[in-house]
């Protein structure tokens, strides 16, 4: 491969090049391509004919800005970015099959993107469609910042009221009681692989790739250190990361007696599974096969125990929700409460006690004598 070419993932080549200090892309369908169209490039530069807003297209210039967040951003955030974009570049704005990505940077006008959200929200969901909106934002505000084009017309677009059931509504929702020893004893009955695991995510409301993640290492005097995460690389493998989600997710959280059996009871597992011996440098909770678990094996198992239980579905994030649904049930400081779940905003922790006190006010007033 020649330097400065890299093969992209749809198959055709990129060159990357410099000049004067202003980094610039072409693409072809091969490497000999690519150089005819960095030479064009540079001739045109040189000669100042070139003008990127006009020649540009939008696929071009949003890959090569999308690209050159690589080594400051994680693996998974370009991935996911470059996912969103392909769904804008390949969105059609007329009867005619214009695809978005090949506008030309200088021509988009509002009316495009608004046309891009119009048909992206038949097809994907509310918060889908904002976060494609937002990357084509801070895109065109790259190009203003560049100078390559006078306005952002993605700035004249509105997000889209999200008209969903929220999450935590549904698959995301904080248990109750009941449902959760329904859980548990059906979980129980059908000797679950993954029973440690939810004891422990109820018992510390970490989030399922910090459980996954987890070696005995990190295992300190009764209390967990979360270190690190399961993340995704950017041919969408998984992977344990070298750090959490953000860095309010590096933290401890103390050990409840629940939390230790289902760690020891996890150990004792390993050995059968896996053979004799604590491997220390193997994660604690792992899949039968693989070397990482998944969040969606784990959901599929919680799919088949909801049924067995008799209680509506929900995913593994619902554990957390659960967990700290209990916190603040229970009379925990939102503070505290902040520093275990490693939210990065106290608004995240204070939002969550405004939902809880709004499902659980009713009840406490009912206890309260007025001596009326």
């Amino acid at each position: 491969m020649a330097a400065g070419v890299y093969k992209r993932e749809n198959g055709t080549y990129c060159s990357r090049f410099t000049v004067n200090g202003r980094r610039y892309a072409v693409y072809g369908q091969t490497v000999k391509e690519c150089r005819a169209k960095e030479l064009e490039r540079r001739q045109e530069i040189e000669a100042g004919t070139y003008r990127a807003g006009r020649k540009q297209t939008v696929q071009e210039y949003g890959q090569q800005c999308i690209e050159d967040k690589r080594g400051t951003v994680k693996e998974s955030t370009i991935r996911t970015q470059h996912i969103l974009f392909r769904m804008l570049c390949r969105t059609q704005i007329d009867r005619a099959g214009t695809q978005f990505g090949g506008l030309k940077l200088g021509d988009v006008e509002a009316q495009n993107v608004r046309a891009v959200q119009a048909t992206l929200k038949a097809q994907a969901k509310t918060h889908t469609v904002n976060d494609c909106i937002a990357l084509l934002r801070s895109i065109f505000k790259q190009a203003v910042n560049e100078q390559l084009v006078s306005g952002n017309p993605a700035a004249l677009v509105k997000p889209l009221k999200r008209t969903e059931e929220p999450a935590r509504d549904n698959i995301h929702r904080a248990l109750t009681e009941a449902e959760t020893a329904a859980f548990m004893d059906a979980a129980r009955a059908r000797n679950s692989i993954y029973c440690n695991l939810y004891v422990f995510l109820l018992n510390t409301g970490c989030r399922i790739g910090e459980a996954a993640a987890l070696k005995e290492t990190d295992i300190v005097k009764g209390q967990v250190h979360i270190m690190r995460t399961v993340t995704r690389a950017e041919n969408g493998g998984y992977l344990i990361g070298e750090d959490t989600k953000t860095a309010a997710g590096r933290r401890t959280i103390p050990l409840t007696q629940d939390a230790r059996q289902a760690l020891a009871d996890q150990r004792r597992q390993n050995e059968i599974v896996h053979g004799a011996g604590i491997a220390f440098d193997k994660p604690i909770f792992r899949p039968i096969r693989g070397s990482v678990l998944k969040g969606s094996c784990v959901n599929e198992d919680i799919a088949r125990i909801c049924v067995e239980a008799g209680i509506d579905r929900f995913t593994v994030h619902a554990f957390r929700d659960t967990f700290a649904t209990r916190c603040v049930e229970s009379g925990m400081q939102p503070k505290t409460l902040q520093d275990i779940l490693g939210h990065t905003d106290i608004n995240m922790t204070m939002a969550l006690y405004a939902h809880v006190m709004d499902e659980t006010k009713a009840q406490q007033i009912a206890a309260v004598k007025f001596g009326t």
